[in-house]
């Protein structure tokens, strides 16, 4: 999570995001946010105004300090820009491995949370994949959701697997962006 100058802030932000994937949407309570943060209940409800307002918050807070800002622009270069999409996924994963599955799960759940800071990285990833598209460095064929969630989804997979199973899959880096990059080169 990122860090925050205001510690009661963030000792709601962490217990209700530990809460939400303990008990999940329903079994965080605001009681026992505020319980577990050390306040009141009324200091919750001053500050956020509603459980989903601090949950959206806290979900926005979830995004790793400066990851949208290390998120590749149009025009970074294709193989350095999944690099940096690489590193900008592993940083998310690490330190939140216990969080996000179960995160993600209540977010398929409770759509109404929108997680804005999820939401506001993959439009940046979809973004770059697109600018690639347009100056034909990516095939066409696919919309650039698709081959977003091409580069992404097996990562995604690998990290659930992984946790589900207890074991920590090894990645070569370079040879997944290169195992990807193989038929999507422009031309399309």
């Amino acid at each position: 999570m990122r860090s925050l100058t205001d510690p009661v802030e963030a000792r709601l932000l962490q217990a209700a995001l530990e809460l939400l994937a303990e008990r999940g949407y329903r079994g965080a309570t605001t009681k026992e946010i505020a319980r577990r943060a050390g306040v009141s209940e009324v200091t919750l409800f001053r500050r956020f105004g509603s459980k989903e307002a601090l949950l959206q918050r806290a979900l926005s807070a979830f995004v790793p300090h400066g990851l949208l800002e290390r998120l590749p622009g149009a025009e970074a270069p294709l193989e350095a820009g999944l690099r940096a999409l690489l590193e900008a996924y592993l940083d998310l994963v690490e330190g939140r491995r216990a969080l996000l599955p179960k995160l993600l799960a209540e977010l398929l759940r409770h759509p109404e949370l929108k997680a804005q800071g999820l939401l506001a990285a993959m439009e940046g990833v979809v973004g770059f994949f697109r600018a690639k598209q347009e100056a034909g460095a990516l095939w066409r064929g696919e919309p650039p959701e698709e081959l977003a969630l091409a580069f992404l989804g097996p990562l995604m997979a690998r990290f659930l697997l992984g946790e589900a199973l207890g074991v920590r899959l090894a990645l070569d880096k370079e040879a997944y962006v290169r195992g990807y990059l193989e038929g999507r080169y422009g031309g399309g």
